[in-house]
């Protein structure tokens, strides 16, 4: 399997478009969008855990990045939200889609779990939850 292969199964080209004004973080306010990729430059958390190989650096800037080669191959990587428009699931796709200027964001509504991609080159995946409600 290929990268571009990995990344249409992790992500159904199936789902609708959120003007960017319109996601909500976990307190239900606005989204914040970083100014420049600059900002992003920091180590990832051990929360956030590791990235791909593929992706070089275990920073956000890095993995920032790395989002944006997918998109500008044409493969739309769509953000997981909820009925409240909060983001459930990809903060940094998020930030790449901005990054790039786009003002309307591909999402999946109200889905129960994902299937998440660790490396496209070793094929390791695995299947995540994903919660429903206001956190």
């Amino acid at each position: 399997m290929n990268e571009k292969e990995f990344f249409l199964e992790l992500f159904p080209q199936e789902y609708e478009l959120l003007d960017i004004k319109n996601f909500k973080d976990f307190d239900g306010e606005q989204f914040y969008f970083a100014k420049n990729i600059e900002e992003l430059n920091i180590p990832r958390s051990s929360n956030e855990g590791g990235v791909c190989e593929c992706v070089k650096e275990n920073t956000n800037k890095a993995l920032v990045e790395y989002f944006h080669s997918i998109i500008n191959q044409g493969i739309e990587l769509p953000i997981f939200i909820n009925s409240k428009n909060q983001v459930m699931d990809g903060h940094h796709r998020m930030q790449a889609y901005n990054l790039l200027g786009r003002t309307e964001i591909p999402v999946y509504r109200n889905k129960s779990y994902r299937i998440h991609g660790f490396c496209w080159k070793k094929g390791v995946k695995g299947r995540r939850r994903l919660r429903h409600k206001t956190w």
